[in-house]
């Protein structure tokens, strides 16, 4: 009689089946960008110096290949190991939501749309890779540089403005956060293409920056 006397009104709200944390867009998201950033740096960072431990580059500057081409030849590399890695991982994900029953499921109409996404990131990290593969000059050297650089690249992509605005401002000129933010625009926002339009941008410019370093180091071990 009491509890009714002080709570006369009472809001109860019904459980509905929805997306838990686990199967949220934004762990997809995540999840796709930091595999997707480290297959593809560590791809080419041991390609690159594996060539070069091989003597590979200066053969190959000898005949046809320039050095850009060497350089897109690794890029793409990546793209495609990394594109068919994050398109796996989508599919793996939407089976396992739609065999949940999840409300909400996986927007299956959208994976194109993500896939143009993931290549871009990846060719993006593979321009990365390409320049740490040819910094370390050692195959070894490559691999353990690669992820030692995805760890602390991939912690500054998950630092809110709110909390470290200096991690934040960093992050920005880094290829991992404006992936994330394209897969989960790609995936679940109504109109997506503005925010596929910035972060398009900054990922070409992150890639065009790393590209044109890359082939610089690429010099260095053909000579």
């Amino acid at each position: 009689m009491l509890t009714a006397t002080a709570n006369p009104i009472g809001i109860t709200q019904p459980k509905a089946k929805g997306r838990t944390w686990l199967l949220s867009a934004q762990v997809q998201s995540y999840g796709i960008a930091l595999t997707v950033t480290f297959l593809a740096l560590l791809l080419a960072a041991g390609a690159t110096a594996a060539e070069r431990d091989e003597g590979t580059i200066g053969r190959l500057r000898r005949g046809l290949l320039s050095l850009g081409r060497l350089v897109w030849a690794k890029t793409l590399l990546a793209a495609v190991v990394g594109g068919a890695l994050g398109l796996l991982i989508a599919l793996v994900f939407g089976i396992v939501v739609e065999a949940g029953g999840v409300k909400g499921g996986e927007p299956w109409a959208r994976l194109p749309l993500l896939l143009v996404g993931v290549l871009l990131s990846a060719a993006v990290v593979g321009a990365a890779g390409t320049l740490l593969g040819a910094l370390a000059r050692e195959a070894r050297t490559a691999s353990l540089l690669a992820v030692l650089v995805v760890l602390p690249v991939v912690f500054l992509g998950l630092v809110p403005h709110g909390a470290f605005p200096a991690a934040w401002w960093i992050s920005r000129f880094l290829p991992f956060s404006h992936a994330v933010d394209w897969l989960s625009a790609a995936l679940y926002d109504v109109s997506p293409w503005r925010t596929l339009l910035v972060e398009t941008a900054w990922l070409l410019g992150i890639g065009a920056v790393l590209w044109v370093l890359a082939r610089r180091a690429v010099r260095t071990l053909s000579a």
